[in-house]
């Protein structure tokens, strides 16, 4: 199978730092080519005379804070923590390598690993190791899409643009090379944590694909407002403790949770997420938006985390089409959203489904939601590999699918589908990816007639699902697309 390709771009917000130690657990599911540090409206290490220019804040730009002045460190935790994550890595590495192939090794790792565009929130001055680290790549000659993965600012992916339109935008290739890399790069964004999406890419690069992942309520800081169920089980502290946090990693030893002790450079003390006990009757989302604390030793956040989840194989079709869904949740092409040129932008935002929760109530969630207790039970079996042999360990189920996952019926007609997993397989249509039409089928088993009313080009979306037993209760799905004839 070819691998999806991908650079992760950060700010190193404590979350981030979650996430990366999270990510190189599965780091043989993608081939991983950068890991590159930039500034966010967050985060920054100041640059000598640099002025904070007044300006009209975007309507689309990540909330927070206003923050500054340019020319000194603000929230600035350093870069040396990535080396130290990979240190960790190359720890856990000798056992990873026994449970899975394509492991990287720590020295690659540490090769990839660069310092972009940090000087402050937008900075894109000039060249950097990390910005052309993703220039090089944007200009190979490898044919497969490249994920560029946001959980900072876009600038020092803005600036390995505006280098290459610099190069190239006065000679005879320029048109091709630009239609090239609109389609070649595919950005997954925890929002717009600086303005350069809207000042520099959106204005010359309308047509690159820009998702912006934000299951914020899902998987970041105020998860505690969702409602009850698995997903929410497997972030309280009881399991966290005994599956994430229980010495058998070193990825996970230093993972942060809310009031684990951990102290994070470049924070003030009132802003200490593992060590400041006041922070949960101050924190601006439990104090303002009263949404339910946590407690000690509870998930934190991994906010940016579902930039990569649709990047594994977790057996969803989200490549294909955002629309589709998938383990980070379903997304929809926005209409509405234009660069000041009047050219439509290739903007894909978050898209909510109905929510079962543990009582039987239904409403309105992130669609990411449903999935949460099945990253948590994977997160936890990969810590476990860090600790056990292949024997010892648990894995994902394997699942097919017959007569495929692309099939064609005609209204009215009987559509079987056939399952083959050495453990429990159930079936669902998936309504909310599906036309209208499919919320009126009745699924028996794998099997279920097309509804007469279908019209042609329908397309009907069937999600299989593998779970095995064991301990971590491990999935595996198959997303079977049935289009009307």
């Amino acid at each position: 199978m070819t691998k999806i390709r991908t650079i992760i771009t950060q700010d190193a917000e404590v979350d981030d730092r979650n996430s990366l130690r999270h990510f190189l657990l599965y780091a043989n599911e993608v081939e991983l080519q950068g890991i590159v540090q930039t500034s966010s409206k967050f985060h920054w290490v100041g640059i000598p005379g640099a002025v904070k220019p007044v300006r009209e804040k975007s309507e689309f730009e990540f909330a927070g804070e206003e923050s500054g002045p340019f020319d000194q460190p603000y929230r600035w935790p350093g870069t040396e923590w990535m080396q130290e994550v990979i240190d960790a890595y190359e720890k856990d590495y000798p056992h990873l390598v026994l449970h899975a192939e394509g492991y990287p090794t720590p020295d690659y790792l540490r090769s990839i690993t660069k310092i972009g565009n940090i000087g402050y929130e937008g900075e894109m001055e000039a060249p950097t190791e990390g910005s052309e680290l993703i220039r090089r790549t944007i200009l190979d000659d490898d044919p497969r899409p490249l994920y560029l993965q946001v959980w900072g600012g876009t600038n020092t992916i803005a600036r390995a643009l505006k280098d290459i339109q610099t190069e190239f935008e006065n000679t005879p290739e320029w048109p091709a090379l630009h239609e090239k890399i609109s389609k070649k790069v595919i950005m997954t964004a925890c929002g717009e944590q600086d303005p350069t999406y809207r000042s520099y890419i959106a204005e010359e690069w309308p047509d690159m694909q820009f998702v912006k992942t934000l299951q914020m309520l899902s998987y970041a800081y105020p998860w505690t407002a969702m409602p009850e169920g698995e997903s929410k089980d497997t972030l309280r502290a009881a399991f966290m403790k005994s599956e994430i946090l229980n010495g058998k990693s070193a990825l996970t030893k230093d993972y942060c949770t809310w009031l684990d002790g951990h102290v994070y450079p470049g924070e003030s003390a009132t802003d200490q997420f593992g060590s400041n006990p006041d922070l949960l009757n101050t924190w601006f989302g439990f104090a303002v938006m009263g949404i339910p604390k946590a407690e000690p030793f509870d998930f934190l956040s991994e906010g940016d985390s579902p930039t990569y989840f649709p990047l594994f194989d977790w057996g969803f079709r989200t490549l294909e089409d955002f629309s589709y869904g998938g383990i980070a949740g379903r997304y929809a092409k926005v209409s509405n959203q234009f660069n000041s040129k009047g050219q439509p932008l290739n903007v894909w935002d978050v898209v909510k489904d109905p929510y079962t929760d543990r009582d039987g109530n239904v409403t309105e969630a992130e669609s990411m939601w449903p999935y949460v207790c099945d990253i948590q039970r994977d997160f936890a079996a990969r810590v476990a590999w860090c600790a056990s042999s292949y024997e010892e360990g648990e894995h994902a189920p394997a699942l097919t699918v017959e007569p495929g996952l692309d099939l064609c019926a005609k209204p009215g007609e009987t559509v079987s589908l056939k399952a083959t997993s050495d453990t429990a397989v159930t079936f669902r249509v998936y309504a909310e990816a599906s036309a209208p039409c499919a919320k009126e089928i009745v699924m028996d088993g794998g099997t279920f007639t097309v509804p007469k009313n279908a019209a042609a080009g329908d397309k009907i979306h069937v999600i299989v699902k593998a779970q095995a037993g064991g301990h971590f209760r491990l999935v595996h799905y198959q997303q079977v697309i049935i289009t009307v004839a």
